[in-house]
């Protein structure tokens, strides 16, 4: 159990430094990357369900990436639901830092192969219960 934590807490660290450069979090990015595969508007709620996040910190994510124009909030017939969007201003943002992301990822994972990884994920999975 040990071992994992510090594992978690060096990759955590490295996540803060790589996306503290553009100011974000991970989970900043994160909100990013469910709203451009998304492809439409979706509710904070539905954020919130697949980041596993509670309402109030989707809300906190949510006010920083809008005051960076990455995100608008759109009106709702539904006064409870809020729907966001992701602006092209965060499209752009998120296109033009994917290839960075996406090579730490593979910088932080390339000591294991293919298949490693593919086993470490599946185990994960069984420590999360998923």
């Amino acid at each position: 159990m040990i071992r994992l934590m510090r594992v978690g807490d060096r990759l955590w660290r490295a996540s803060d430094e790589r996306f503290g450069r553009w100011g974000l979090t991970d989970n900043h990015y994160n909100v990013l990357r469910i709203l451009n595969g998304a492809g439409e508007p979706i509710s904070q709620a539905e954020i919130g369900r697949q980041m596993l996040s509670s309402r109030a910190n989707v809300t906190k994510l949510i006010d920083l990436l809008e005051e960076r124009k990455f995100v608008k909030r759109l009106p709702c017939e539904d006064r409870r639901v809020n729907l966001v969007e992701l602006t092209d201003e965060g499209a752009k943002f998120v296109e033009e830092t994917a290839a960075d992301v996406i090579g730490f990822a593979n910088e932080e994972m390339k000591r294991l192969t293919r298949e490693e990884q593919k086993t470490l994920f599946s185990l994960m999975g069984k420590l999360l219960d998923e």
